[in-house]
């Protein structure tokens, strides 16, 4: 089984996200096939989005599962991201594909046409024991009860992340589940858990109707502020309605803040072309501004940053390798964008937000 990696950076970000070719079925009923996709491969990609330079993308560590059906054009493409994939090749088996189908406000609908490949921590041994150990950052798509097994996993790895950010399986977020998920919100370890299941699946986990209005998204997220244990943070994606953050509590008075950060086309959803894939990216994102900076209201930045770039296409938007722009744009210019649109959210200046990216990878 034939292995290749493209990062040679000190590895820092992982996903136990899978990779998967998508067939999509759009609002027009116009049928998409070979569509690089699955939550894992998105994440990465908005990561990589909010990477100002190859140091940066070389620090994201995932699993691209190659079956022999695994077309040339999507390796070569990903490739070009100069982050720090791994293909791991298969040639008895097909790579991983699904069916994504949408109807009215964006609903999608998923389901697998053949049999996955899922990704464990064991997995990433991969990338080599000595890069386990410095990984500070582990994106996971799973369910409460997958979740508590994989942090076992990481501790036997020696795997200590600072912070886990954790997109929950959204067909398991509902009161059946709530158990499983609650009990990771309320331990208290050495790590942070982000919690991030969209608007409507954190109102349906908690029993509630979805929330149409900021407002309505207001009231959900601070029902959570009795869930989760004093040090982790709720992250609720709400598609053109940004996102809502609930965050830790504060060492001296005991309380949380919430913010609401917008969405990047807020002001122009006509930019909105295929919502696949929007959510992961902004964690992705969320996941590289945190770590570079650990200051939560940049991450979410970059989190609305990636978002807004994946969703302006069918599949993965146009990079250019050599000019560092996506669809164009670099990513001093989109910065500059949503700073522009949202004054009150200056904490910097674009430029300066690239240069505490980078800053920690030097």
């Amino acid at each position: 089984m034939p292995m290749m990696t493209a990062g040679n950076y000190q590895p820092l970000i992982t996903t136990n996200g899978m990779f998967i070719i998508d067939e999509i079925i759009d609002r027009k009923g116009k049928i998409h096939q070979n569509v690089a996709g699955g939550g894992g491969m998105f994440a990465m990609l908005g990561g990589c989005i909010v990477s100002p330079n190859r140091r940066v993308a070389g620090s994201l560590r995932w699993i691209v599962d190659c079956g022999y059906d695994f077309p040339k054009i999507l390796k070569e493409r990903i490739e070009s991201w100069q982050s720090g994939v791994v293909f791991r090749e298969d040639l008895t088996r097909e790579t991983t594909r699904g069916w994504n189908g949408y109807g009215d406000d964006d609903l999608r609908q998923f389901k697998y046409l053949n049999e996955k490949r899922s990704i464990t921590a064991a997995d990433w041994r991969e990338f080599g024991m000595d890069n386990i150990l410095k990984i500070e950052c582990v994106h996971l798509i799973c369910s409460g009860e997958r979740c508590s097994s994989l942090i076992k996993q990481m501790k036997g790895l020696e795997c200590y992340p600072k912070v886990i950010v954790w997109e929950p399986v959204p067909d398991l977020c509902d009161k059946a589940h709530f158990a499983d998920i609650s009990g990771i919100l309320q331990l208290q370890d050495d790590y942070t858990v982000i919690f991030s299941p969209n608007a409507e699946e954190g109102a349906r986990l908690l029993g509630d109707k979805e929330p149409f209005t900021v407002e309505e998204v207001v009231q959900c997220i601070w029902k959570f502020d009795k869930i989760l244990s004093d040090r982790h943070v709720c992250v609720l994606r709400c598609g053109r309605l940004g996102s809502v953050m609930l965050t830790s509590r504060d060492n001296d008075t005991g309380k949380r803040t919430l913010k609401r950060f917008p969405a990047y086309h807020e002001d122009d959803i006509s930019k909105v072309i295929d919502p696949t894939g929007g959510g992961n990216a902004f964690l992705g994102g969320f996941c590289v501004g945190y770590t570079a900076t650990a200051n939560l209201d940049l991450a979410n930045i970059c989190g609305h940053i990636a978002a807004g770039c994946v969703i302006e296409q069918m599949g993965v938007p146009e990079f250019n390798p050599a000019t560092r722009e996506w669809n164009g744009l670099t990513l001093v210019q989109r910065l500059d964008r949503y700073l522009k649109r949202n004054p009150s959210l200056v904490l910097h200046k674009s430029d300066q937000i690239c240069r505490l990216l980078s800053n920690r990878w030097e």
